[in-house]
């Protein structure tokens, strides 16, 4: 009899440590509550300052943690589930998603906003406007002079990027240059303020960054920052039709320097990556963050007005 007790003692406690550690390894996360990482580029750091801040009060059991990695080093994380969304400027490619399925996940692209790279200079330069092919020839070399641009003086012409490789350098490099390396005229420094620094301290200087770092209205830090450079008008001196990163002319196709912005979600079950990834997409909530963000909206939010028309 103390035989069979001893062995029932062993089952149950064997069912017990069992039960402990699927329970462990269960998610601890719904919709609205618990933790979730979120990797971006420094582009976006403003606009998910306010999406996570809006978000946690709306749900306060819920933690978004933002992390700032490039583009490759983003999907590397959320390839080994270091992160359960990340935020692109393009879909994923075939041989991408290729890799995550023989990982056994499925992540999911959305499309939520679209964005402009902007191009700032120092608040005395005089010179506000740019060639879309002159930027193409200062890019790659040919141009290295701001009297080569037409413009005024004969001083060196520099273009600072946020980072090496991030959204707006592989933007330029890919969409402008055709996969062309950059000169040595063109170099990035550690983020998208240094770009302001720099410019807002150098004459001959270019400044390229997101245009969201300018036109942030829930940012003092915007306001400020673009109080303190001049935002470069960008067009075609054949028809001498210039524009400026600003969402109606963003909207309407008339900056060329625009750009689209994916979420990529790995969760499949209704947990807090999905949860913040439905907010943001929600034309009644997160889609006006991000109009009031400087950033255009893939979902507008249409209010319904009744008129009274007797």
């Amino acid at each position: 009899m103390k035989t069979m007790k001893t062995k029932l003692w062993l089952v149950l406690l064997f069912a017990a440590v069992a039960c402990n550690r699927v329970s462990k390894n269960e998610p601890t996360d719904t919709l609205t509550s618990g933790e979730t990482k979120v990797a971006m580029d420094d582009s976006y750091t403003f606009l998910f300052e306010t999406l996570s801040r809006v978000f946690e009060d709306q749900n306060p059991k819920a933690n978004i943690i933002s992390l700032v990695k490039n583009e490759s080093d983003a999907i590397q994380a959320l390839l080994h589930d270091s992160c359960k969304v990340i935020v692109l400027n393009r879909e994923l490619t075939k041989n991408e998603l290729a890799l995550f399925e023989s990982k056994n996940v499925f992540p999911k692209s959305i499309k939520f906003a679209y964005d402009a790279v902007a191009l700032i200079i120092h608040p005395n330069n005089p010179d506000s406007t740019i060639d879309v092919e002159d930027l193409k020839s200062l890019l790659t070399g040919k141009i290295t002079k701001w009297n080569q641009l037409g413009k005024n003086g004969d001083k060196d012409v520099v273009v600072v990027f946020d980072k090496p490789n991030s959204a707006n350098f592989k933007y330029m490099k890919d969409t402008l240059l055709g996969g062309k390396e950059l000169q040595k005229n063109c170099f990035g420094v550690n983020s998208s303020k240094e770009v302001i620094d720099y410019v807002k301290n150098n004459k001959n200087a270019i400044g390229i960054l997101s245009a969201g770092w300018i036109t942030d209205d829930y940012s003092n830090a915007a306001k400020a920052f673009l109080k303190s450079v001049r935002v470069m008008g960008v067009g075609h001196k054949s028809i001498g039709l210039y524009y400026q990163p600003y969402q109606y002319y963003v909207h309407e196709g008339s900056y060329p320097f625009v750009r689209s912005v994916y979420l990529v979600n790995r969760q499949t079950r209704m947990g807090l990556g999905t949860g913040f990834v439905n907010f943001i997409c929600r034309a009644d909530k997160g889609q006006q963050i991000v109009t009031k963000s400087g950033l255009v909206p893939v979902y507008a939010y249409i209010r319904e007005i009744n008129a009274n028309v007797e």
